[in-house]
């Protein structure tokens, strides 16, 4: 399926966080000057680890990438895209959209093979025009599941910068030591994939879709 779709891009290395209270979605996250230094310099932010007590997921990540906001919100609002480079993902469909394309609700099944269960799920994106993309779980295999996609012009709009939050809790049992390995290969690889997608994306490809909704 090609076309404007709210891409979550959550695998279980996604769902798989830190010990501690869950971040404030509510505000954007503000990365460090050392975070930035590294970003930079092409260095993926990956900050995540497992809860103790309970499956309980909170994670950042962060990336630059040598492309616009545009097209770095189109790659990952684009079902066809994320396919081929989300981890384990295997299937993204559009059940309802919003008529001014303002939201979607979008249903997702992602694979881990013999590690874990197949998981599948839904969940409510609400779009801001090449900013912002946040979404919240409406049913399925994780009991929480939300988080936000923000992208930050830099360079004079030639390239951008995008931070991920997530908190998820998934309503299967996965041991806490495969959550971590597979967390620290999988987030990282999600967010390398997106860049190189992002950055051979041609602005005619780009711009070729409809135009996202407005603020």
């Amino acid at each position: 399926m090609t076309g404007r779709v709210a891409v979550l891009l959550l695998t279980l290395a996604s769902a798989l966080a830190l010990a501690r209270p869950g971040p404030c979605l509510s505000a954007d996250w503000a990365l460090s000057g050392s975070q930035l230094e590294r970003v930079r310099a092409g260095a993926i932010i990956a900050d995540g680890d497992v809860a103790l007590d309970r499956p309980v997921a909170d994670i950042r990540a962060a990336v630059q990438v040598n492309a616009t906001p545009e097209q770095v919100f189109r790659t990952l609002t684009d079902c066809a895209q994320a396919l081929r480079f989300v981890p384990h993902l295997k299937r993204c469909a559009v059940l309802d959209t919003a008529p001014d394309g303002s939201w979607q609700n979008v249903e997702q099944q992602v694979d881990y093979g013999w590690l874990a269960p197949r998981a599948q799920y839904v969940f409510h994106a609400d779009y801001e025009r090449f900013e912002r993309i946040r979404f919240s779980n409406l049913r399925g295999d994780f009991r929480e599941n939300r988080g936000v996609w923000v992208f930050r012009p830099v360079k004079d709009g030639q390239a951008t910068l995008v931070t991920y939050e997530a908190r998820v809790a998934p309503a299967f049992y996965v041991p806490r030591w495969m959550m971590r390995n597979m967390l620290k290969r999988d987030l990282p690889d999600l967010m390398k994939g997106l860049r190189a997608h992002s950055e051979a994306a041609r602005p005619a490809v780009a711009t070729s879709n409809p135009p996202p909704p407005g603020p």
